[in-house]
């Protein structure tokens, strides 16, 4: 059993303003963009929305910062499935599936999959009706990167970070996809990820190391030139929208 993995980079993508929203991910995933800061006046608005446990973890986060970042993403998370489920957004159920993915246990038939990622302002939420995996990173430009090459990259991978124009911004572009694709398939980071492939193009690797016989894609975008991102699916078309809170009626 082989899967083909496709990596490419679709570089600077255009994010959509829409406001009449369609909640239909049949033949593409879309991938919304929360701006954290800008959406600080639904904050209360959002944790209404919040679960008993919900509201418990966002309480353990001591930095006001972490809390409201919580609070946001995972407020409009519950408004996005809700919207794309026909649900309230309250009465949405998250379960740990296997390899502690989680999923919506009330989706009914719906065949729904979701993933999430956060970094600095922004947070980010691929929806489709395959399974999907998201990672953004903030391009730190002092992360001594270089300490975990060797455990997380092949050597065809290492040389071609080294040799690049900016080792620094190579690096994060094949993090995310490596990262992306473990989200997507459930797989998990351990110590198989350096067998993840990451450079661009097409790359065939065994079933078993990502636990699928699907083929997928690697798609890496940047939102500015300080973050790299990578959405993973086994649809290639992506959708990329700005998600304003105001556009639901939330505040």
């Amino acid at each position: 059993m082989q899967s083909t993995i496709t990596c490419r980079q679709i570089g600077t993508v255009t994010w959509e303003n829409k406001t009449d929203y369609i909640f239909d991910a049949c033949d593409s995933i879309h991938v919304w963009k929360i701006i954290i800061s800008e959406n600080i006046p639904a904050i209360n608005n959002m944790q209404a929305l919040l679960s008993d446990d919900e509201l418990k973890r966002a309480g353990r986060y001591h930095q006001q910062n972490d809390r409201e970042r919580f609070i946001i993403s995972r407020g409009a998370l519950r408004v996005l499935l809700g919207r794309y489920l026909n649900l309230d957004a309250r009465a949405i159920v998250f379960k740990a599936g296997v390899d502690k993915k989680p999923f919506v246990q009330n989706a009914a038939e719906t065949n729904i999959h979701y993933n999430t990622t956060h970094s600095g302002n922004y947070v980010l939420i691929a929806v489709g009706q395959t399974p999907v995996g998201i990672d953004i990173e903030n391009q730190e430009p002092m992360f001594q990167y270089q300490g975990i090459l060797t455990h997380s990259f092949s050597e065809p991978e290492i040389t071609y970070i080294e040799q690049a124009e900016n080792p620094l911004k190579t690096f994060y572009t094949l993090w995310t996809r490596k990262e992306a694709l473990l989200k997507a398939t459930g797989k998990g980071i351990d110590d198989d990820m350096k067998r993840i492939p990451s450079i661009d193009g097409k790359h065939a690797v065994a079933g078993s190391l990502i636990k699928s016989d699907k083929d997928w894609f690697a798609n890496g975008f940047e939102i500015d030139e300080c973050y790299a991102g990578t959405i993973a699916a086994t649809i290639e078309h992506v959708k990329f929208i700005n998600l304003e809170l105001s556009g639901f009626g939330i505040y």
